[in-house]
């Protein structure tokens, strides 16, 4: 798959465009998405969303990087000069959500004009991080995503999922479990 034969055609990626989180959420668990396509916001007292959002702003400030928030959709952080596209993160737990996340944004980067971007997750506690680029493979998950989102979003009720580790840990736990 190359540029000129794209997963979804320019129309299709605009009626299905989103939010980034979104994505990552949808990746992560469908009810936590629906919960958050539907106004309901629990980050706001989530310890672990403070940490990370601390982290993410305390992680690197040695690097020439801007935020930078497209079509009030998608926040990325870029890094100047670099033409990458970074997403930091707390740990690796969840780096499949991640990855999904950053290949959208570099998906919607592509589709605006911006040409081919690589994307970069950082863990900083781990002192790892992962290169991100969009092949085939990986765009076509990002339509499924796309696609998962849109379905999640369309239900009257919020779909029945199974308690999984990460829900211990999850800002929409209470609702979901009491």
């Amino acid at each position: 798959m190359t540029a000129s034969s794209p997963v979804l055609t320019p129309e299709e990626f605009e009626a299905l465009r989103t939010n980034g989180l979104k994505v990552n959420y949808w990746a992560v668990c469908p009810r936590k998405l629906w919960l958050f396509a539907k106004g309901l916001r629990m980050e706001h007292a989530s310890d672990r969303v403070l940490l990370g959002r601390l982290l993410h702003e305390g992680a690197y400030p040695h690097l020439a990087r801007r935020e930078v928030v497209l079509d009030e959709l998608v926040r990325v952080d870029v890094l100047e000069g670099e033409g990458r596209v970074l997403e930091v993160k707390h740990s690796r737990r969840l780096a499949q959500a991640a990855r999904l996340q950053v290949a959208y944004y570099l998906l919607y980067l592509r589709y605006l004009g911006a040409g081919e971007l690589t994307g970069e997750l950082r863990f900083p506690r781990e002192r790892r991080r992962e290169e991100v680029r969009l092949t085939a493979e990986l765009e076509a998950q990002v339509s499924e995503a796309l696609h998962g989102v849109a379905q999640v979003e369309a239900l009257s009720a919020p779909p029945r999922v199974e308690f999984m580790p990460v829900c211990r840990s999850c800002a929409y736990a209470e609702l979901c479990w009491g």
